[in-house]
């Protein structure tokens, strides 16, 4: 007889319906010679420190570094019933194999290990591994099962990247908030914090991850960046040319900025230090413009380069691509994309496992591409992009298949089920789109542009010399060359314009890329739906004599613009590095921050612990968090290198290429060097030394709208104040607002929020109550009860129903 565990009881019942089961049951589904159980999320989590040690249990430097010989592993807070049902199934003699059917990732691996190391188990494992829930995928799965001891180098991964969590962020926060402490004398009666809270002092708890942290830092750098930049004036000459004898008012113009070509031939410098320069190259330029039309320094064509240029679709999507274009197309959190994107793949079965980090195919999903293209054929929206690649099947290009960039999943892509559009969320329906028209416009032709460069001379030419060969034109209000030109040069002046025009749309009429439309964002190339760039020039010819009009233009330098969730997300990717090719930043994956199944967590990690709030579209760093990364003891705690590296390790763990006790062992190593150079350092400087943020810098986070599907359209009255403590933050208290109750110190970012209606009823006070105390509420007569859930996503609100059953 065989057990299988699923992640999610949503997941079990799917299962068990594709399987033929009809049994019901509060823990588990009976039937068919088999018994399908399930976790909810983690069940089993390691123990904390006084578990080990009773010495650890106090906060103190001379316990410190803690390095728990074997771990233990014990049941999370408000599963236990869950765990204990899962526990005695797992232990039950009738059972010869156990299938562990949880998400097929690192994690889905851990859940599912840690429930079988607790219960002491003994069965034989075998692995279900599917990237979609479609009755077709489950059923292929269970025909294939996998033996459960090709993934014990993934569950080496898993466990180590568990345990190297727990060893850095237990010892690192318990040592750099001691060691403030003792930095910063606090009154006698002040009680040491516990994990996760202040405790009764006033001292903040400085919580350090092996993630958080260098993520934090990269906000940080960059915000210090912006305060400490000091905006300076510069100019800037325009011209503007038309053919020789041409009425202004009818010709077309050509708009070209002055500048010089430095000497590799690769930058120009167009910044001018003074405004008498910029005047003085406008006067001499007008005299010439305006001297015989025989004259040699009249205004004439220098050189005219014109090339034809291809523009290959952009790479499947994977998670964390998908959630910089929905962050920058709609200004989706990291948290809601994924959020969409799982119900997609969960609940209505149309998207791959979203979890990826891969943005390619396996070989073998070739032959599902009809199937495919016919299912979004049958789409309105889709229909003319796919029916060309029904009629004439494309052929396989390595830029989708590649086997050797597919490791545990493939790119997300639609699973060919039939959908109503109509009747998705609108979340979820804007992720489809974007995941059906990048999958379509993957096999559809490059897009080709007409390249125009001009240089026009003003003055007559360099004696001797031939015409330097200049570089593509840069905006000068995007920072590529600040350096400023401090002396007139000499003449001939040169002005420079680059212009493009689409030929052939291509995949960008799949993505719905205007002929004309916002030039793409730095730090993404290749990324639909971000549009052309370049005016469009008139027709000229080299040598051809021009009129022109010249003025100065005054400007300011900028500085760095703050992160979004768009752009942290990408430098998570890179392990902080600025790489702006997308396909570089995938060919160095294995060494970003976390995984792509984890960065939208550590963003809201650093928002709800205090050190990062939102300010619109912008992630800034609060005063703690400013002061945590400036005066951290320990700088490698701070570094995105260092972590990357073990992120690569991780992967090579998880490969079989490098053992988990080598891993460990380095991880126990730095950990006790961490804290002996914290014991010999200042601790942290206090948050309120840090300088002061500008009200124009940052605006406070308020609670977030609920979905408007699901908001009531006017919430009752209520109180506007409460007695309860915020079950996140454990510091303020709940006030009521318009649609929820949310944290009273949500302008410090706690982003705690509990909406007034939960599946089309009202909360009452007893069981907002019985919420934030006990985590859960009696069982209502219809419907089943709600439960307390930290981690969800902001929108849906910290409290959930929980069906009866589950």
């Amino acid at each position: 007889m065989q057990l299988v565990i699923a992640e999610k009881p949503s997941v079990a019942r799917d299962l068990a319906r594709v399987l033929g089961m009809r049994g019901t049951g509060k823990h588990a589904i009976d039937g068919a010679g088999r018994v399908i159980t399930w976790c909810i999320g983690h069940l089993v989590e390691l123990e904390e420190p006084a578990a080990y040690d009773a010495a650890w249990k106090a906060w103190r430097l001379d316990t410190l570094p803690m390095l728990p010989g074997a771990f233990k592993l014990r049941p999370v807070q408000g599963t236990r019933d869950q765990l204990r049902a899962v526990r005695e199934l797992l232990r039950d003699r009738r059972f010869t194999e156990v299938v562990n059917a949880c998400d097929a990732g690192r994690e889905g691996e851990l859940i599912f290990r840690y429930v079988y190391e607790l219960a002491g188990s003994r069965l034989p494992i075998k692995r279900l591994w599917i990237s979609s829930l479609t009755d077709e995928a489950i059923r292929a799965g269970f025909a294939r099962l996998r033996p459960g001891v090709e993934l014990d180098a993934l569950a080496d991964a898993a466990r180590s990247r568990s345990e190297a969590d727990w060893l850095v962020g237990m010892n690192a926060t318990r040592a750099v908030t001691v060691s403030s402490r003792a930095a910063a004398p606090r009154p006698r009666s002040a009680q040491p914090a516990r994990r996760g809270q202040r405790g009764k002092s006033d001292s903040p708890l400085y919580s350090i991850g092996r993630v958080q942290t260098p993520t934090l830092a990269i906000l940080v750098r960059r915000e210090l960046e912006i305060r400490k930049f000091r905006p300076r004036d510069y100019w800037e000459v325009r011209g503007q040319f038309v053919p020789a004898g041409t009425a202004t008012d009818a010709a077309e113009k050509v708009t070209a900025t002055w500048g010089v070509a430095l000497p590799d031939g690769k930058a120009i410098r167009s910044r001018l230090g003074e405004r008498a320069l910029a005047d003085g190259i406008v006067a001499r330029d007008e005299t010439a413009a305006g001297g015989p039309a025989a004259s040699v320094d009249r205004p004439v064509v220098e050189r005219l380069r014109q090339k034809r240029v291809r523009e290959a679709p952009p790479l499947l999507f994977d998670l964390t691509s998908l959630q910089r274009t929905a962050n920058r197309r709609y200004g989706l959190s990291a948290t809601a994309t994924l959020a969409a994107a799982q119900a997609l793949y969960e609940r209505y079965k149309i998207l791959t496992y979203p979890r990826t980090d891969s943005r390619h195919l396996t070989s073998d999903m070739a032959k599902e591409l009809p199937k495919l293209f016919g299912a979004l054929a049958a789409l309105p929206d889709y229909a003319r992009f796919a029916a060309p690649l029904i009629e004439t099947p494309p052929p396989r290009s390595r830029r989708v298949f590649d086997d050797g960039k597919v490791s545990d999943h493939h790119a997300i892509v639609p699973t060919g089920k039939p959908v109503r559009l109509d009747d998705l969320p609108r979340d979820e329906r804007r992720i489809f789109d974007l995941v059906a028209r990048r999958f379509l416009g993957a096999f559809h032709p490059d897009a080709e542009f007409a390249l125009t460069d001009v240089v026009i001379r003003v003055g007559a030419p360099d004696a001797g010399t031939e015409p330097r060969a200049a570089a593509e034109p840069r905006d000068a209000d995007a920072g590529a060359d600040e350096t400023l030109v401090t002396a007139l040069p000499p003449p001939p002046d040169r002005y420079r314009a680059r212009g493009r025009v689409r030929l052939v749309a291509g995949w960008q009429d799949v993505a719905g890329v205007g002929q004309s439309g916002q030039a793409r964002p730095p730090g993404d190339r290749n990324e639909a739906g971000d549009g052309d760039s370049g005016p469009t020039l008139p027709p000229l010819t080299e040598g051809q004599r021009l009129d022109g009009k010249f003025e100065a233009l005054t400007k300011q330098t900028r500085p760095p613009p703050r992160h979004t969730e768009a752009t942290l997300l990408s430098a998570m990717e890179s392990a902080g590095r600025e790489i702006p090719d997308e396909e570089l930043r995938a060919a160095m994956r294995d060494s970003g921050l976390g995984t792509p199944a984890t960065r939208a967590a550590t963003i809201e990690t650093l928002i709800r612990r205090t050190f990062v709030a939102r300010d619109g579209k912008n992630l800034v760093p609060t005063d703690m968090g400013i002061g945590l990364i400036e005066a951290l003891p320990e700088k490698s705690l701070a570094s995105p290198e260092l972590t990357g590296t073990w992120e690569a390790r991780l992967s090579r763990v998880a490969r079989g290429q490098e053992t988990r006790a080598a891993f460990m062992a380095d991880i126990s190593r730095y950990v006790s060097d961490v804290v002996t150079a914290i014991r010999g350092g200042a601790g942290v400087v206090r948050a309120s030394a840090a300088p002061a943020m500008r009200p124009a810098d940052v605006a406070p986070a308020s609670p977030p709208k609920p979905p408007r599907p699901r908001a009531p359209a006017r919430a009752p009255a209520a109180p506007d104040a409460t007695t309860l403590t915020c079950p996140r933050c454990k510091q303020g208290t709940l006030v009521a607002g318009k649609r929820g109750w949310g944290c009273a110190r949500w302008r410090e970012g706690c982003a705690f929020v509990i909406w007034f209606e939960i599946a089309g009823r009202r909360i009452t006070d007893a069981e907002l109550a019985d919420l934030v105390s006990k985590g859960k509420t009696r069982k209502r007569k219809v419907g089943g009860r709600l439960v307390l859930d930290l981690s969800a996503a902001r929108d849906a609100g910290a409290a959930r129903l929980e069906a009866q059953g589950e």
